[in-house]
């Protein structure tokens, strides 16, 4: 790996079922997280997974860390949240909440996350 992009639940401008992709915009660009790539990329990493994996999470320090290619994606949940860019949320709640409902959001899309809790 040859870094980070670090962004915050609040960046998420949506969550694509059609082709299980998250879309996150930081202050200049668009990321595209695409599930099925970043389970390609973890089972490439640690062999014993079943394909559907496509990071880690941290229930504790509130953030999911996704395999993208060449370099992880990790989405934070602040404690307050605002609107993304378009002035709109995607996610409602506290950010246990927030971040239970992007696990949920995981899960309905058929891809699963390791816990580091």
């Amino acid at each position: 790996m040859y870094g980070m992009i670090k962004v915050y639940d609040h960046n998420i401008i949506a969550i694509n079922q059609s082709n299980s992709t998250i879309i996150v915009r930081d202050r200049k660009d668009i990321h595209i997280i695409d599930l099925k790539i970043c389970a390609d990329n973890f089972k490439k990493e640690y062999g014993d997974s079943n394909g559907k994996c496509v990071g880690d999470r941290n229930a504790e320090g509130k953030y999911f860390c996704f395999h993208t290619s060449g370099i992880n994606t990790i989405i934070y949940f602040k404690r307050n949240y605002i609107c993304n860019l378009f002035g709109k949320k995607v996610f409602f709640g506290n950010r246990l909440q927030r971040f239970h409902q992007l696990q949920k959001n995981i899960l309905k899309l058929g891809y699963t996350t390791y816990d580091l809790t």
